[in-house]
């Protein structure tokens, strides 16, 4: 037969066709980031003997070693090991029961991110990849005690100090969009985590310790997304959550889920492939009921709201109007209930922002015009420096808008969401502009004058 025989011996043990091999490496591709044109053509070539560009090799391994329950490398499929594509094995998902390997994995992601520009650079986006990060931490329990540092002490002065410093980024954020301030977050992650894995602190320090560090990490994520870089972001967002369950922050634990949640959703929104988008949203979903229950009795009444608000909006996307409605009773009831005080990473989370999200739900839960009501106070009570949660408001409005035929106000919406994009750095947002576009596409020719201020918009930007 000639050509790869090992490789071919591989695909026949694994009991992958060349079609198959390829889609599953398109997959993998995608997952971090990379975005690939290999066909059953492609690895009909590899089977006669031809070498595939980097990083395919890697990824072929990769698929291989999956599929078959063992390590397969490179010389394995019938190739050479080479440096670009056997030695460099990282790729940001791994998790570790140890603190000290956790916060390791924080300062390397961070480290990369900060030298190498093109690091994982890419939208690529699969809602399955953030399946196995969520289980492993939530479903094994941290391994006790970690190595004694020789760096600096570092006590709760400097915890609050770092603390105080993310809420800053996060009020930037929210103000001019996380594409603005990315490159000052991972720095600031990443020089910390560093100062972490070799300082000097007490037991009763670390929980805090960690903690804050997560809420950095997620930062990270978040303003990873802001700038569209999708697989960058979906690795900040695995490790906050190891060291939030390492810090047995379990409300933090649960913020985190319910922003994989929330970024799994607004992909899907924005996707045209029905099938891909409906198991989007279904993984989806499952992430925000992994976060209620990882928050359970710990979970305040914000938090606990804002938990059932993301679920609700999971429902909603998928058409289930019963569930939508159970999750936004929810939401507002634990709202209700508010009174103690919140954690402070939650504290710009308000009526206000309670309204947005149960209205938008309501709107794709068959009360449109409840839903918009509801939007509409929203975005009237949203100050200035709310910037992002505006435009992001205004976005939903037109959507609301949409529904109900109103499309006169639709388009005036669009214009002012669309005029304050334009001084925000918000890959997010970006997002959810796609999404209205697709509401306004199934209505058709109705909708030609926004349909076509969209796409000029989509051009340009």
């Amino acid at each position: 037969m000639g050509g790869n025989t090992a490789l071919r011996r591989l695909l026949s043990e694994a009991g992958l066709s060349s079609s198959a091999l390829a889609r599953a490496i398109v997959k993998a591709g995608a997952e971090q980031g990379i975005h690939l044109g290999t066909s059953t053509t492609s690895v009909t070539r590899m089977l006669d003997g031809c070498l595939p560009r980097s990083p395919v090799p890697r990824l072929v391994a990769q698929v291989l070693s999956r599929r078959l329950g063992y390590p397969v490398r490179l010389p394995d499929c019938g190739w050479e090991a080479r440096a670009d594509d056997d030695s460099d094995t990282f790729d940001g998902f791994r998790y570790s029961r140890s603190i000290d390997g956790t916060i390791d994995t924080v300062a390397e992601l961070s480290g990369r991110d900060v030298n190498r520009r093109n690091f994982l650079l890419g939208s690529g986006f699969a809602a399955a990849a953030f399946s196995e990060p969520a289980f492993l931490a939530t479903a094994l329990p941290p391994e006790p005690g970690r190595a004694p540092g020789n760096g600096d002490r570092i006590g709760l002065s400097d915890v609050q100090a770092l603390q105080e410093t993310v809420r800053h980024f996060e009020r930037q954020g929210r103000r001019y969009g996380g594409g603005a301030t990315r490159e000052q977050v991972v720095h600031l992650l990443h020089h910390n985590a560093a100062r972490v894995l070799h300082g000097r602190y007490s037991d009763d320090i670390a929980p805090m310790l960690y903690s804050t560090v997560a809420q950095a990490t997620w930062l990270a994520g978040l303003t990873s997304v802001d700038a569209g870089r999708h697989a960058l972001a979906r690795r900040y967002y695995a490790q906050a959550l190891n060291l939030a369950t390492h810090a047995d922050d379990r409300p933090y634990a649960a913020n985190v889920l319910a922003e994989m949640s929330r970024m799994t959703v607004d992909v899907a929104q924005a996707t045209t492939d029905a099938a891909e988008a409906t198991r989007s949203g279904q993984h989806a979903a499952a992430l925000a009921r992994s976060a209620l229950r990882v928050a359970e009795d710990r979970a305040t009444p914000a938090v606990t709201a804002y938990l059932h608000a993301i679920e609700a909006r999971c429902f909603a996307f998928l058409g289930d109007s019963a569930a939508t409605i159970t999750a936004t009773e929810n939401a507002r009831k634990a709202f209700e209930r508010k009174g103690n005080p919140e954690p402070e990473w939650l504290g710009f989370y308000g009526e206000t922002d309670l309204l947005s999200d149960v209205g938008q739900c309501l709107r794709d839960a068959g009360r449109p015009r409840q839903g918009t009501a509801m939007l509409e106070r929203a975005l009237h009570a949203l100050p200035p420096d709310r910037a992002t949660a505006k435009a992001k408001t205004r976005i939903h409005l037109a959507a609301a808008y949409v529904e109900l035929e109103e499309y006169e106000h639709a388009e005036a919406v669009t214009s002012e969401a669309l005029s304050a994009l334009g001084t925000l750095s918000s890959a997010r947002a970006e997002e959810r502009i796609k999404g209205l576009h697709a509401r306004v596409l199934l209505r058709g020719k109705d909708l030609s004058t926004l349909d076509e201020k969209l796409r000029e918009w989509r051009r340009s930007s």
